[in-house]
């Protein structure tokens, strides 16, 4: 018998349509739970949005997912959150949310590393 593979992500979203320019500007997570490459569940987890570098809570929030998808990251909370072994993933361009799901999880989803800010 194989063993199930089973992933958490997370994508960032300010008007849960899109992924959020920024992970700090969100004001939700779509958290998909995916069992042998297909979701099986889909939760939104809120959080009021607050201005760029306001970090407090991303952990908590988060917990329990593998990675979370966003269109740009702080270097604080991005090294905060592969502390807990959450996978920033900051994709390259604007996508919507499916799109996004649908490219991570087919292992297509183009990132990049220029959105990272540092700034703070």
């Amino acid at each position: 018998m194989e063993e199930m593979h089973s992933l958490t992500i997370a994508i960032a979203t300010a008007d849960r349509v899109t992924v959020a320019d920024h992970l700090a500007r969100s004001s939700a997570f779509l958290v998909l739970k995916v069992e042998d490459g297909r979701i099986v569940s889909t939760t939104i987890r809120g959080r009021k949005a607050d201005a760029c570098g306001n970090h407090a809570g991303f952990a908590e929030i988060l917990e329990g997912c593998d990675a979370v998808v966003c269109g740009g990251i702080g270097a604080g909370a991005a090294d905060s959150l592969a502390a807990r072994g959450i996978q920033p993933v900051v994709a390259a361009g604007q996508h919507s949310i499916e799109d996004a799901a649908a490219l991570y999880l087919a292992g297509t989803l183009a990132t990049t590393a220029e959105r990272v800010c540092l700034c703070h």
